[in-house]
């Protein structure tokens, strides 16, 4: 059976990409799948930027608000959810448009799942040592055994500093010494797969005006509202970008404006990461932001053509 053709707008955080898409539904049959790993947790809407009530009413969205922000949900879960997603669309004879910035997702879904190996007790022991040393500890050793996964990774990301450790310990090898087979494309779907390609200026700026626009329409209400929920600062959600510092504010009484300032630091060393990782996939197409509406749209015509 000949895999089915998917449409992939990827980029760094802020680069535009949810516009563009947008734009794309307007112009074309597709439905939009969600590849960010923050906008799958109901409740969370401001700092995610998810697309707005109307925009959803207007465009099929898919894989939006799929779990509560306790709800354990992995690149595992996002394969299966995204496949039968993919599976509707393609049936009602439209074609999927996969857009986020989340690169597990989107390389699970490309080419399935990382095989690296796995113990569960070496897990739980890397668990423990985090409650017990911190996660500074943890990823100074991650920087010892494996530098560039530890360069890639923040110390406060519990959930990747721990695995890489994990894949170190058991496979006797750095993370990404382990996954160099599974890089070659699997060939699970035939995709067009665009990237938005700001500059450096260009892209620092949108950042710092989406944060403080995050800020301004009530992110520190929103996460008060999690808090009251139930919703520790534990949980990988409320560690997310913006959830963390507006934690920071509530509840340890970081100034608010550090607290901007910290997410928009924390967000431009994020998107460098996603930049980094996108420059290695295979078969990517970057698309400069001016005049991006008109590029991405004459390649949509012709890989659907």
């Amino acid at each position: 059976m000949t895999a089915p053709r998917i449409i992939v707008l990827s980029g760094p955080t802020a680069s535009g990409k949810s516009d563009l898409a947008m734009a794309l539904a307007r112009a074309f049959p597709v439905e939009i799948v969600n590849a960010d790993s923050m906008q799958v947790y109901r409740f969370l809407d401001i700092g995610t930027a998810k697309p707005s009530p109307d925009e959803r009413a207007e465009v099929p969205h898919h894989l939006i608000d799929v779990a509560d922000p306790d709800e354990p949900y992995n690149a595992g879960r996002y394969v299966a959810d995204a496949d039968r997603a993919i599976s509707g669309i393609v049936s009602r004879g439209k074609a999927p448009l996969v857009v986020g910035g989340t690169g597990m997702y989107i390389r699970a879904l490309l080419r399935g799942l990382d095989p690296a190996p796995a113990d569960p007790a070496v897990r739980a022991e890397l668990a423990r040592r985090w409650e017990e040393e911190g996660g500074g500890a943890l990823h100074a050793e991650l920087a010892r055994v494996d530098p560039d996964t530890a360069a890639r990774v923040h110390p406060s990301d519990r959930l990747r500093v721990v695995r890489a450790l994990e894949i170190a310990k058991v496979a006797g090898i750095p993370a990404g010494r382990s996954r160099t087979s599974w890089a070659a494309d699997r060939g699970r779907y035939r995709p067009l797969f665009l990237a938005l390609w700001p500059g450096r200026e260009a892209l620092y700026r949108r950042i710092d005006a989406r944060t403080e626009g995050m800020f301004r329409k009530g992110l520190v209400n929103e996460v008060r509202r999690l808090l009251d929920m139930g919703y520790g600062r534990e949980l990988k959600p409320m560690g997310g970008l913006g959830y963390r510092q507006a934690v920071a504010h509530l509840l340890d009484g970081v100034p608010l404006a550090e607290a901007v300032e910290s997410t928009k630091r924390d967000t431009r060393r994020y998107a460098k990461r996603q930049l980094t990782w996108l420059a290695a996939e295979p078969g990517l197409v970057r698309v400069a932001p001016e005049g991006a509406p008109e590029e991405v749209s004459r390649r949509v015509n012709m890989f659907l053509s």
